[in-house]
């Protein structure tokens, strides 16, 4: 067999240990990479450190050289253990690690600067380095079978070869010769743990990839919208389903599904509606640079918000949103508006309308009138807590602390049931002031001039229910 040198050997598997150890670092920083990666990490680094120190044998001498390796190696194998047993689910203290570690390296010093026995010194060092790597062969593979995604069943084989090496090691010292060789198989070993571990990485990025494509490919397919993507060159390059049934080759109308996205959008421009898309659903005609946005009614009355934004590659992304439902809902909330404006127009007596949390919600002009608010009529920011406050500081409850006054009405109008209070206005007149509870917590006032008919206040309170 040729010869090897052992220096050679040496620095080589320094270097694929450190090459493993680097590995191990950045495995260890995945979200949820087990907690044994980060002892095993630092188990590499001593191991790397017991390849470089034993290489230095020619200028430090062979007892230093012996020491510091065994008593590194076996430092390592107690950290691989910590690694297994975090693994199992077992926590061991601190001190059993530091006590550990002081015995490995008490027994190499003793039988290297003490007694200097080489049977003694390496083989109960190495088999428990043998061990150590034996049963991290083990965990990985149950950590595999726990949690297939890992990808850890590379690895394990090299470890339990790595073990039964060092199982092997006594061979050695009846052979000096094979020592070289002993530490080329080491360096093989851990570059091959290295790659199982990188390979095992890379599979486990393909398929959270494949699953995050999929997840998104699913979403994309469902969505209610319909949605476009095209190219730097305008060709389209995928569109979901909502966006087939209308472009797609059995739709009856629309463009064809190889349509270019400038003739898309100059088909949909033709359709755009007067009305500025923001009064429909709250969005800027124009936001970031590249974006588009209008409302299209196509044929049929079918109303779509269109929205077109760039992608950083050139592309575009087309997003057509169908609203008809909410067109409708909105002509139909119009309707009731103008149903109640013209309710309370036609009511004799002032009447205003308070949601549940006081803020008003509609009025009539005889209201105003009513209550000779014409100086400081109503507006959108007007609470009920506001007008009984200004009718207290006006005088019109009567003397006293305007915020009592206006405290006690609110009181008493919150309390629910119905109820009134004569109010005293600017002018010399007198009027009254009713609320009505309604259902849900609002309240509806009534302002009745003094000279109003009983009859007037009954058409109020029908009309309030």
């Amino acid at each position: 067999m040729p010869s090897l040198s052992l220096t050679t050997a040496l620095l080589g598997s320094g270097l694929s240990c450190a090459i493993l150890f680097y590995v191990m670092a950045q495995l260890r920083r995945l979200p949820d990479a087990p907690s044994a990666f980060g002892w095993w990490t630092l188990a590499f680094a001593l191991g790397t450190l017991r390849f470089v120190w034993r290489s230095l044998q020619p200028w430090i001498g062979l007892p230093p050289a012996l020491f510091g390796a065994e008593a590194l190696q076996a430092s390592a194998a107690v950290l691989l253990l910590v690694g297994v047993a975090q693994l199992i689910g077992f926590r061991p203290w601190r001190l059993v690690l530091v006590g550990g570690i002081a015995v490995v390296v008490a027994w190499a010093a003793i039988f290297v600067f003490v007694t200097f026995d080489l049977v003694l010194l390496s083989v109960p060092l190495h088999f428990l380095a043998g061990a150590a790597l034996s049963a991290t062969s083990v965990a990985l593979f149950r950590e595999h079978r726990r949690r297939p995604n890992l990808n850890l069943n590379l690895a394990a084989p090299p470890f339990a070869l790595w073990g039964v090496l060092e199982f092997l090691y006594p061979l050695t010292l009846a052979n000096p010769w094979l020592v070289p060789w002993y530490f080329l198989l080491t360096q093989s070993l851990a570059v091959i743990i290295a790659v199982g571990l990188v390979v095992g990485a890379l599979r486990r990025f393909q398929e959270e990839t494949r699953r995050a494509e999929d997840r998104l490919a699913t979403a994309f397919e469902t969505m209610p919208a319909q949605v476009a993507l095209f190219d730097a060159a305008g060709d389209l390059v995928r569109g979901n389903a909502a966006y087939h049934a209308d472009y797609g080759p059995s739709a009856g109308r629309g463009p064809e599904p190889n349509l270019r996205f400038e003739d898309l959008m100059e088909r949909l421009s033709l359709h755009r509606s007067p009305r500025p898309a923001e009064a429909g659903n709250g969005l800027a005609s124009r936001g970031k640079a590249g974006e588009v946005e209008f409302e299209a009614v196509l044929p049929g009355q079918r109303t779509f918000t269109v929205r077109r934004a760039a992608t950083p590659d050139g592309g575009s992304i087309l997003v057509a949103v169908d609203i008809s439902a909410q067109m409708e809902r909105e002509r139909a909330l119009m309707q009731s508006a103008r149903l109640l404006r013209g309710t309370l127009d036609v009511v004799k007596v002032g009447i205003a309308a308070f949601a549940a949390d006081g803020a008003i919600v509609a009025w009539s002009k005889r209201f105003v009138e009513a209550i000779e608010l014409g100086a400081a009529p109503p507006t959108a920011k007007t609470t009920l807590e506001s007008l009984a406050g200004a009718l207290a500081h006006r005088g019109d409850l009567g003397p006293g602390a305007p915020w009592d006054l206006a405290s006690r009405v609110i009181a008493q109008a919150s309390g629910g049931g119905d109820g009134k209070v004569d109010l005293a206005l600017p002018s010399g007149r007198r009027a009254t002031l009713l609320w009505h509870t309604v259902a849900g917590g609002g309240t509806i006032l009534c302002g009745v001039p003094a000279a109003t008919p009983m009859s007037g206040i009954t058409e109020a309170t029908q009309a309030g229910g």
